[in-house]
């Protein structure tokens, strides 16, 4: 009797087993959650970090559902909060869009803390939250130069002719040399020394009168002359008859500082054409750089 009742149980036994196979099959069939699912909210809020150079840091922020709150941005150097600065600035560009309320601008003088010759990379979010304005982050370099805290070793004789030499350089941000300048001698004449930017190509980019002190040491020319990253160019000026230059600073390769490569030195005579000798050592030839401009 007892086996009886186990074998009449048995069909209701083996349905309910395979209810739970289908249930279990179906939810391994089922897709995991998409990773958009997954991500948060987006902000409620709508800005960008327009511009970060060695001017000022620039931007836009808004809350398009309540267009007269002023809000406020973060601003960050390098991960590390330095401002926070209110949109309230009228925008031109807001205004031409039809936005009901432009004042929603803001503008802060660059640091001179930040004008020190390092890259930096400057953040913007919304106050208070860890959302970031569109555009951001921006990198930005100021007055960077390779040799200005260096001194010539020794120096060397024209032989009577007159010389082309300098440095071979590029930087890792787009951005504008402001200056080249040279180390003069002391035994080298002061005046008629001149500036020159070359493609690495050979072709004369710029030029420019230095204009010189009365003492030997570092002669500068203003430029304003753009530059693309990545590329190099040959940074050069003439001498008379002696030039500053310290031997085998490239002999272990290129010298970085900042954005800037040095990467070689060249020279060549007379005076004014492209130089083609490769030396090692440094002819301290350098450049004050702006990035992004």
């Amino acid at each position: 009797m007892k086996n009886t009742q186990t074998r009449r149980h048995l069909p209701y036994l083996y349905f309910a087993l395979g209810l739970c196979a289908l249930f279990i099959a179906s939810l391994a069939s089922t897709s995991a959650p998409t990773q958009a699912a997954l991500k948060p909210p987006a902000s409620p809020y709508v800005g960008k970090l327009d511009s970060a150079d060695c001017s000022s840091i620039t931007g836009y922020a808004y809350d398009p559902n309540a267009i007269d709150q002023t809000l406020s941005v973060d601003l960050y150097k390098n991960s590390v909060h330095f401002a926070t600065v209110p949109a309230n600035l009228f925008r031109r560009d807001l205004f031409g869009a039809g936005l009901e309320n432009p004042y929603h601008g803001f503008a802060l003088l660059t640091p001179s803390s930040f004008k020190d010759g390092n890259i930096y990379s400057i953040g913007a979010n919304f106050a208070t939250t860890s959302d970031g304005l569109s555009g951001s982050p921006k990198f930005i370099a100021c007055n960077s130069s390779l040799f200005a805290n260096a001194v010539p070793a020794t120096t060397a004789s024209g032989e009577g002719k007159t010389w082309e030499q300098g440095v071979e350089i590029s930087s890792s941000l787009e951005g504008t040399i402001k200056e080249v300048k040279f180390w003069r001698a002391a035994d080298e004449p002061q005046g008629g020394h001149i500036a020159r930017i070359w493609s690495n190509s050979g072709s004369l980019l710029a030029s420019k009168s230095f204009t010189e002190n009365s003492s030997p040491g570092w002669q500068s020319a203003t430029m304003n002359f753009r530059i693309s990253p990545g590329d190099r160019y040959r940074i050069t000026y003439n001498i008379h008859k002696t030039v500053a230059k310290t031997f085998f600073v490239f002999n272990n390769g290129p010298i970085t500082k900042g954005p800037l490569t040095a990467w070689t030195s060249w020279y060549g005579t007379p005076a004014g054409n492209f130089p083609t000798s490769n030396s090692s050592s440094n002819f301290f030839a350098d450049v004050v750089f702006n990035g992004p401009r």
